[in-house]
């Protein structure tokens, strides 16, 4: 029944993570494709995720055929269950046998398939696989150097890796097109000299009668709104194409920018409202977890949703008991004393006997509130946030709270940026969002529309940084060429623009990869620490 559930459970996550972020980015991408219609642009696609399926047959231009794609899959698919029950009944050889599979075996055999449907040389595919390998090595290395890291997850994130390549060589012949119109799913490749169309699609589309055609694709996470003539050009051709992006005077195309991170925002915003009127406010704190720091807490396996009924066997009634039995758990020498947390989940007692920290300066004591007593000392805790009970407010508070969530994350997104190492705590990739999806899943379902308000202003405000590609970077240009009379800049400043946007694009990604690696390796050292058969 264990099993089930853990299973259950991380389907469940995935899911609704994935649907999370979908319409997320649905809602911003169709504040793009809105505001285009208004100003008289021509919209060619809509689009909700990203990446077609393959629909060229190139399989008539192979000298000898191949293996059967379906074996792949069942093969692939027996690897990954026996891979997961291993890793569940903590049999290593079955679980690290499965991953290294999966990680190098499965994508070589994939990898060399794909080069000889493209007559690609089998090294240039493993020379891409390679490479990913290697950014994840990078990642690892910025984020724990390689301190504190278990072989799964690393093996994990090498999956990844492998995974990114495949997708690469995959879409190899899209991806070295030259169509200045964004491909939009046409590609080549040269079979004995002669080049041959190679077309993906759409697992659906439609195409209504202005001619956009709005379609669901392969992989998550993406979405686009394709304006027609958004692609510049070296002759400047772009500004004399009817009903293209920059046919259209700079306003308007800061209006089109815009209009995705509002719609974000907005979207977020009415998210806000809606749980703020579902559920109240926050009140008194209650001995229920709501959220879980990279502490001993999480490291021992408690979890979201679980109601805390007793402390060193002890019961407790109110928040504040639990602070008031844990914070003097050490000697006279400020090492760390045994807590034993008694737990209710899901109707089912549990108990937990491990190592709370120590702080290691004296902090402020709070009272049965969260509010400073005015006191402080050196405390022991066990990182986690309570759940609050909540209180009903008129409507317009509840107006004013939501609105006042986007200027409140405005201040600590500049907090954050002059404060590194209070970004390093607060930020992370999807690892961190998974994580967090989870956390809410376990709360209910109010937690992850409240999750989801704050991806979507999230989302929002990121993409008014003024950094190419992101739209705040395309509005920087824009707004540049309002100020010089609607003349284009140069394509070599564009350009130029363009390329160090990506790679601080780049830069920021990889460091978000490497925060979340570097909460792995720190949780993975807590785990150590706070074993009480360690001490």
């Amino acid at each position: 029944m264990d099993l089930l559930k853990t299973v259950l459970h991380g389907v469940n996550v995935g899911i609704t993570f994935l649907i999370v972020i979908t319409v997320l980015i649905a809602v911003h991408e169709y504040g793009h494709y809105l505001f285009a219609r208004m100003c008289g642009m021509h919209v060619e696609a809509f689009a909700v995720m990203v990446g077609g399926v393959r629909k060229t047959k190139l399989d008539q231009h192979l000298e000898r055929p191949l293996a059967p794609q379906s074996l792949i899959w069942a093969i692939g698919s027996a690897i990954a269950i026996l891979t997961f029950l291993g890793g569940f009944f903590a049999i290593q050889p079955l679980f690290f046998g499965g991953l290294a599979f999966l990680t190098i075996v499965g994508p070589v055999w994939i990898i060399s398939r794909l080069c000889a449907l493209y007559h690609r040389p089998l090294t240039a595919g493993i020379l891409t696989l390679f490479k990913s390998w290697g950014v994840v090595a990078i990642i690892l290395a910025a984020g724990t150097r390689f301190q504190n890291v278990d072989p799964g997850y690393a093996l994990s994130m090498f999956l990844t890796g492998s995974i990114c390549a495949v997708l690469l060589v995959y879409y190899f012949p899209v991806l070295t097109s030259n169509d200045p119109e964004g491909n939009k799913g046409h590609g080549k490749v040269i079979v004995k000299g002669n080049p041959t169309h190679v077309q993906f699609r759409p697992l659906l589309a439609k195409t209504n009668k202005e001619g956009t055609e709005f379609s669901l694709l392969l992989l998550p996470l993406g979405g686009f709104a394709a304006i027609k003539g958004m692609h510049p050009q070296e002759d400047g051709s772009e500004t004399k194409i009817d009903k293209g992006f920059f046919s259209k005077s700079p306003i308007k195309r800061l209006a089109v920018l815009f209009a995705g991170p509002l719609f974000s925002v907005l979207f977020g915003v009415l998210l806000f409202f809606a749980t703020i009127m579902a559920q109240g406010v926050p009140d008194k704190p209650t001995t229920t977890i709501g959220f879980l720091g990279n502490g001993p807490a999480k490291a021992a396996g408690l979890q979201v949703g679980d109601k805390i009924t007793s402390i060193n066997n002890e019961p407790v009634a109110t928040f504040n008991d639990i602070l008031v039995r844990v914070r003097d758990s050490f000697d006279k020498d400020f090492k760390a004393l045994p807590v034993t947390v008694g737990i209710l989940r899901d109707g089912q007692a549990k108990s937990y006997t491990f190592l709370p920290t120590v702080t290691k300066e004296a902090v402020a004591v709070m009272d049965e509130n969260l509010e400073e007593t005015g006191l402080s000392r050196r405390q022991a805790k066990l990182e986690f946030n309570p759940d609050f009970s909540y209180k009903p407010v008129p409507i317009g508070t509840a107006a004013t709270r939501a609105f006042s969530a986007p200027v409140v994350m405005v201040v600590n997104l500049g907090y954050m940026l002059t404060n590194p190492q209070i970004a390093k705590e607060n930020v992370g990739g999807p690892g961190a969002m998974v994580e967090q999806t989870s956390q809410s899943i376990n709360a209910g379902f109010i937690k992850i529309l409240e999750l989801a308000a704050l991806l979507s202003i999230s989302l929002g405000i990121l993409n008014l940084l003024p950094i190419p590609p992101l739209d705040g970077g395309q509005m920087v240009i824009a707004f540049v060429e309002l100020i010089r009379g609607n003349k284009r800049l140069p394509m070599s400043v564009q350009m130029a623009m363009q390329n160090i946007g990506a790679v601080v694009v780049m830069v920021l990604m990889l460091a978000v990869f490497a925060v979340d690696a570097g909460r792995r390796s720190e949780l993975n050292k807590i785990k150590e620490d706070t074993r009480v058969e360690s001490r």
